[in-house]
């Protein structure tokens, strides 16, 4: 997972740039800026904790083996 947060923390500064940018410069409606947002949220938490899972279940096979 170590490898994995700095590209979180580049994906939020992109979806937040992305979002304010549309909603200052091209006139966007709001609702449409936050459910970027929203959606950048629920995958984020989705892949982050399906990943998790996964590298937990790695670690587990790898100590059993031993």
């Amino acid at each position: 997972m170590k490898y994995i947060k700095p590209f979180l923390v580049f994906e939020w500064i992109t979806i937040l740039g992305v979002s304010t940018a549309a909603y200052i410069r091209l006139d966007f409606p709001l609702y449409i800026c936050i459910s970027m947002v929203l959606l950048g949220v629920v995958l984020t938490l989705f892949f982050s904790r399906r990943y998790e899972k996964k590298e937990e279940s790695i670690n587990s096979e790898n100590k059993s083996e031993i």
